[in-house]
Formats: C-alpha cells, structure tokens, sequence
C-alpha cells in the first residue's frame, strides 16, 4: 500500500509531503527546500511532486492520502474546552473575555474557509485526517527503534488543534491515548513570546534563545515565573495571568505580561531564566509520566523538543534508558507522523522500526557534473576523495559536503553539511561572518563512534537521539581539549555520533581526518546562507560554496575548490 502524507492547507507551518510504502518511509521533502522560503506554510505542491519523484511513483500509484490537522469543525471539542477555560480565567484577568470572543469568531470565520484539497487526481484518492498531536505521536512512536517494547509517548509544541501536548502508550505496533493539553497553558508559546521579546524572529530562533541562556542567571526569572504556575495540575499549568501568554504572544495581552517578568533583567538572564524554566517544569512532569506509564523509553515529537538541554535532562532522569526524538521533530514531520498512523489503522497496527534520515533530493554524479559545468566551477575528481578531504581539514580548510540524499528534518547530518576543524574556537566567528549568522551557541561537532564515549561519558551505544544531533552531552576534559570550538561556555555539545553503517563517505572523511590529526571530531553546520532553508540541489551548493568563500566543495564524487585570489 503506498500512502503520501501531506501537511499543507492549514495555514500550519513547514508544509511538505512523505511517501509511505508498505509502512516504510521512502521519501519526504518540505515544501521550503524547494521555495527557498524559510518555514514555507504555503500548499506543498512541489513537494508533493518531489516526493512522489524521489520514491519512483507517479499520483495515479497513491492509494490513500493522509493529512495532519482536523477540519475547523472537527476541532469543536478541542475549542469548546477552550472557551470554559477562557471563562474561569476571565473571572481573575477580565480582559481575557476578549479572547473569548475573539475565539468564537475566529472559528465561525474559520469555517467559511475550506481547507485546500490535494492537487488533481489527488483530491479523488481516499483520504484520512489526522490530529495534530496524533500525528506527532505517531511520528515519534512508528519511526523509533524500540519494536513492541511499550513507550511512553510524549508530544509538546506551541499549539495545534488547540493542544499544545499529548500523552501515549505505544505497545505492539499500537497508540492508546492517555491525555491532551490544552494550549492555554502552551510552555511552547511562552518560549515564543519570549524568544520575540529579546528581538529574535518566534519560531525559527528560539534555538538562539537557548545558546544565550548560558551565558546569563536564571533568577530571578526563574522564580517570577514559578510563582504565575501550578506545576502539580498540567490542565491548569498556569495561573490567569501567565495564560494572557499563550492567548496572544504577540500582541498587547501577552506582550504586557512578558515585559513586566522581565523588566530589569539583561537578555541573558532572561534566556537563562526561561530555558531553566522550561527544563525544570516539562522534565519534573516527564518523570511523572514515565512512573505513571511504567516505561523506561521515550518517544517524543514537537517543536519543544527541538531543545537539545531539555532533551539532555529528560535522558538523565531516573528510570529513563534512553530517548528517541524524532529526525523532523518540529511540524515538519507532520506529513510522516499522519501516514503512519493511516497505516496503522488500515494495517491493524504497525511495528516501530527506525526510520532513515536521508529521504530527500539526491545528488549523484550526473546531476553534479552538469551543474559544474553549467556554472563553470574548477573541479576534479580525486581517486581518494575522502583522504583529500580529510587532509584539507587537517590543514584547517573549511569544506562543504552535498552529495547523496538530502536529510530529513533541520539537522544537517553529512549530506548538505560544512565540515572544519575545531581546535580554534576562532572558527565560529569566521563561519557565522561566511554564513551571515548570529549564533551563541557553537556549531556541533561530528564524532567517530568508536570515540564518543572518550569525548561525551554519558554517551551510549543505545542512545539513537545522538545520532540525529537532538540531544547535548556534557563534554570530557579530552572534548575540552581537542574540540574547543565545539563546546559551550556551560561545557556541553550537540554531537552526531556517526557510523560508518550510517554515511560511509562522511564517516571516512572522518577517519581520514582522525587518522592525521589524532582527533576524532569536526564542526558539522547545515549548509546554508542565514535565514535560508538548507540546500537542496547541485546548483544551490554550488551558489552557496562560492557565496560563503569556502575553502572546498565535495559535490556527489566531485572536488572543486576556491578560484586562488
């Protein structure tokens, strides 16, 4: 059965598509990699197209569409509950009787806009609707490595469906639904607000929130917000007035709240007294789903968990073997999350299997070539290209690597990466000056399996989420050492622990690097200029390495390098 998942036509962000074939997921592609439109909502046609391409079927072979997000009435339950909460909240904060209001006409408004319908033949497949959370969980639960073991599965984003967080069982290729989370209460939104207030852009630099955080005093920020929550009732998380928030983050009725909690705190204390905020509150009430579920692995999904510290602290609680976060955790991964569970419910289940990561465009030799040729870049073809490479980073080159499939989610993991040495912690400055990037935190590091465990002790052979770069690791004395450019000023890293199984050109390169220079681990960045999706074909690689003045270009089987000044 092939089934292509879709995530477009509902004003959501990250809209793309994914193809199922037999349960196995063969190809996704978001639409922005091809728009170049950073977090593209709009309707994913071309990716569709590519999807299809990629997997080697055509719109006639689909036989069952799936879409993430329910229909404006279908959300009713979900708003209905809203609108009491709104109510009881409005008796403290009287001017939330306008969100009140507001939400009922929104919804009114909302169902005089249909939703988009697939494209052509598409729109007369059988199709199946699937809620936002579910859809995440389902994302998290069938593409895991853990089997018929049962899971707790734990999804939290900002909001959708009018939920920002849900809670499952997956045993035996099954989800059983165990609560949602109203979004009034979305630690998601606040994170939002916040990351807006400091002057970043909501939803595409909370990840700068985070890096700056390390640099600051959590209180007394910390404090003022833990005095506005109720950390032992999640259905009611925050009191009146912290939920103004998540009500409206942007305008008046949040802002007003966020600029009196943070008034007279430096931009570093106040990330610092969020993201401790967020670790402290969300892993206190993991630990309480994991002895409630009595699970010892994890699933999880949504745009929070994009938080590489937070991730970090939900592994070392107690009970916990090991956490999974999926590869495209944001709602990126909607499309693949709702075709698994149409899958499943067709299927009578669906057995969890570890899905892959480069699912994308591909560059091979041909399309290479062309694009060389057609922009007139010097380029050779090295018999060891991996040994060249390796010796070009040994003598602190800077080389960008796109060849083979593109990866699925926003981590570059080898295939549209940039690689340099990271003994000087100087090259952080000179990339985000190349790249036109603001970043606190420092680029992550690629690393050896076989040395993970000298660099990062708490590393494990079982813990996948380091081998999609989700997750950080307190540093060794050795990672310190021999990587510095690599480890934050809170000593921690975000490492892709790599196997050879995994990216056998990469992973040589790597080991040719080892080889010379005794280190195990390079900075791995996305390759891509500031505000722009990672690039997708030859020609953007080829644009972007020439744009950025790099050093060297891996392209498929192709070196070409910098015209010499």
């Amino acid at each position: 059965m092939i089934i292509l998942g879709i995530n477009g036509g509902t004003r959501q962000h990250n809209s793309g598509a994914s193809v199922l074939i037999d349960g196995k997921l063969v190809s996704s592609v978001e639409e922005e990699r091809i728009s170049r439109i950073k977090n593209d909502n709009g309707y994913p046609h071309r990716a569709i197209a590519e999807a299809l391409s990629i997997a080697g079927i055509t719109v006639e072979d689909v036989d069952m569409v799936a879409m993430p997000n329910l229909s404006v009435w279908n959300q009713k339950p979900m708003r209905d509950n809203i609108l009491k909460h709104d109510i009881r909240l409005a008796k403290v904060e009287p001017i939330i009787k306008k969100c009140y209001w507001k939400h009922r006409i929104e919804w009114y408004t909302r169902l005089l806009r249909p939703r988009l319908k697939p494209p052509g033949i598409l729109a007369q497949k059988p199709a199946q609707i699937i809620e936002h959370h579910l859809s995440h969980a389902a994302s998290a639960y069938y593409a895991s490595p853990f089997g018929n073991e049962r899971v707790g599965v734990i999804t939290l984003d900002g909001a959708g469906d009018y939920s920002w967080g849900s809670v499952w069982v997956g045993e035996n290729g099954k989800l059983q639904q165990i609560l949602y989370l109203p979004y009034l209460y979305s630690i998601g939104l606040l994170y939002a607000s916040v990351t807006n207030y400091l002057g970043f852009i909501a939803g595409r630099h909370e990840g700068k929130v985070l890096g700056l955080a390390a640099f600051g005093n959590p209180e007394p920020l910390l404090s003022r917000l833990l005095a506005h929550t109720n950390m032992k009732d999640w259905e009611c998380l925050f009191d009146a007035r912290l939920a103004r928030v998540p009500l409206r983050p942007f305008s008046k009725i949040g802002t007003t709240v966020i600029n009196e909690l943070c008034e007279g705190l430096s931009r570093e204390d106040v990330a610092a007294g969020l993201q401790a905020y967020t670790e402290k509150v969300i892993s206190a009430w993991v630990q309480e789903q994991v002895v409630k579920l009595k699970v010892s692995k994890l699933a999880v999904a949504g745009g929070v968990f994009s938080n590489v510290k937070l991730n970090q602290r939900i592994l070392a609680l107690p009970g916990v073997e090991d956490v999974y976060v999926h590869q495209n955790m944001g709602d990126g991964g909607l499309a693949t999350g709702a075709a698994f569970e149409v899958h499943a419910r067709l299927n009578n289940g669906l057995r969890p299997e570890l899905a892959p990561v480069y699912l994308g465009t591909g560059i091979n030799r041909e399309n290479a070539l062309l694009a060389l040729q057609k922009l007139g870049a010097a380029f050779d073809e090295p018999q060891n290209l991996a040994q060249v490479v390796g010796r070009l980073l040994a003598d602190g080159k800077v080389v960008a690597r796109a060849a083979g499939r593109m990866e699925y989610g926003p981590r570059a993991l080898g295939n549209r990466t940039v690689m340099a040495p990271c003994h000087d912690p100087g090259i952080n400055q000179w990339l985000n000056k190349k790249f036109a990037r603001t970043e606190f935190m420092p680029f992550a590091p690629v690393i050896l399996q076989e040395h993970a465990r000298e660099y990062f002790p708490d590393w494990k052979e079982d813990h996948i989420a380091a081998r999609f770069m989700t997750i950080t690791y307190d540093a060794s004395d050795i990672a310190k050492k021999n990587i510095p450019a690599a480890v934050h000023i809170d000593g921690t890293a975000r490492p892709q622990v790599i196997r050879r199984e995994d990216n056998p050109e990469y992973y040589d390169i790597l080991r040719e690097y080892h080889a010379i220079t005794g280190v195990a681990s390079v900075i791995n960045t996305s390759f891509n200029m500031h505000e722009e999706p990672i690039v997708r074909t030859a020609e953007e690689a080829i644009t972007a390495f020439q744009a950025a003045g790099l050093d060297a270009l891996v392209l498929g089987p192709f070196l070409a390098r910098a015209k010499a000044e």
